[in-house]
């Protein structure tokens, strides 16, 4: 099924909007891998997207910067609401890659413990 424009930004919003709900603050967990080690976090703002004008969702950083907690390279990463559940998932790449999540300043998914956690881009989703 094609769904239209409105149709994706609606859809798109809600899921914005389930994203930012919650306790504490909405962010990305960044593993080795699906199921893997757990190398640091970005905390998203909230709301934590924007809907652009194709209907899909730009994830927004919070304005603080967040630490890598072990290092390794990431290849996976989970979208959680403000509660720490789950809200999607996908693939973690360099700016230059295709995945979903981009990784800025590293040639590479490679971070090192104690560094800075950073979006090259927002994500576009939906």
């Amino acid at each position: 099924m094609n769904i239209t424009r409105d149709h994706r930004a609606v859809r798109n919003q809600a899921s914005i909007d389930m994203a930012s709900a919650g306790a504490g603050a909405p962010s990305l967990k960044l593993y080795t891998a699906e199921g893997g080690t757990f190398l640091g976090q970005r905390t998203l703002a909230s709301p934590c997207g924007s809907i652009t004008a194709e209907g899909r969702i730009s994830l927004l950083p919070a304005p603080g910067n967040d630490l890598v907690v072990a290092s390794g390279a990431v290849g996976w990463a989970v979208w959680c609401d403000g509660d720490g559940v789950p809200v999607g998932a996908g693939a973690v790449t360099d700016s230059a890659g295709a995945g979903p999540f981009k990784l800025g300043g590293t040639a590479g998914t490679m971070v090192y413990e104690g560094g800075l956690v950073l979006l090259s881009a927002p994500a576009l989703l939906g």
